[in-house]
């Protein structure tokens, strides 16, 4: 079990990053060379039909609007830019892995998963703010651009739409997991508490936008780094900041969720043997009132029984 889930995580990252270098999950302009919407010449060559007359950088169509002709106008569209880009990124950088974590440190507290269901909550609420920042920049520059062509806005409100179910999938998942409980304490007959359909659902809706999430980051820097708010210097900067920082929340993120399931495969197998060792002493099958009270001890006393 916990080698399936460690490859099929890892198959979605490899499947996306063949994907990104195949394809180019960047801006793509007239020219098919990975260019924005906006910039035909962004390699330079001057080949281009925007190109500027010097041939040594690209001519960006944004500079002749109306938008951008206004020091204020251009300053708050600026600011709303680095808003939008740091709350996104760390909701999907830091926020959503750091609360997916808290739920495999094992911490036996009821309060621990009202943290992650809440945070979760508050950090959705962020993204919808930092995603209707990123609407309005769009619809300023879509008078001058076709940027809604560009893969960031598109993979931004797919995520916006793919995030609302969460909470939805989490909750119908707890709530058939507390009925089971308490049926289990009560000594009726039900299946044990463990992952159900909604929490399967949930567990890998989590994991896929997470990392569709910190792909979506990257693809908004670079989209920002041709346009007229950063400079190459500060554009560099920003893509090796975000790498490194998405890269080891990743990389963190994927080794609780392999250990876990480990932990959780391990549990569930040492479940199997004590019941199998029930039956051979017995010579022949458990009742089932034992084979329900055998469950029900195995999912209290597991130290992997709460999975949400």
């Amino acid at each position: 079990m916990a080698r399936n889930e460690m490859f099929s995580l890892l198959a979605t990252a490899l499947l996306i990053a063949t994907a990104n270098a195949q394809y180019g999950f960047g801006p793509r302009g007239s020219n098919g060379r990975g260019c924005p919407p906006w910039v035909d010449d962004c390699d330079g060559s001057g080949d281009g039909s925007s190109g500027s007359s010097n041939g040594g950088s690209s001519s960006n169509s944004f500079t002749q609007g109306a938008l951008f002709s206004n020091p204020a106008q251009f300053n708050q569209a600026t600011r709303i830019l680095i808003a939008h880009a740091v709350m996104a990124s760390l909701v999907w950088v830091l926020f959503i892995p750091s609360l997916a974590i808290l739920l495999r440190l094992n911490i036996k507290n009821p309060i621990v998963l009202k943290i992650h269901a809440f945070g979760q909550i508050f950090s959705y609420i962020i993204y919808i703010v930092a995603a209707g920042m990123g609407i309005w920049l769009a619809q300023q520059f879509e008078a001058y651009t076709d940027i809604w062509n560009d893969p960031h806005p598109k993979l931004g409100l797919a995520i916006l739409a793919l995030a609302f179910f969460q909470p939805i999938f989490g909750a119908v998942h707890h709530s058939i997991y507390k009925k089971r409980t308490v049926k289990v304490k009560s000594g009726k007959p039900t299946k044990p508490p463990d992952r159900t359909a909604p929490g399967h659902v949930h567990l890998w809706l989590g994991r896929l936008l997470i990392v569709l999430g910190m792909i979506n980051g990257g693809l908004g820097i670079r989209l920002a780094s041709f346009s007229p708010f950063q400079t190459n210097s500060q554009s560099t900067k920003a893509k090796i900041a975000y790498g490194v920082v998405a890269a080891t929340m990743f990389l963190l993120y994927l080794l609780f969720v392999i250990t876990f399931e480990i932990k959780k495969a391990r549990s569930r197998s040492q479940e199997v043997r004590g019941r199998e060792e029930v039956v051979a002493q017995k010579n022949g099958l458990p009742s089932y009132d034992e084979s329900e009270e055998s469950v029900g001890r195995s999912s209290r006393t597991s130290p992997n029984a709460r999975t949400v």
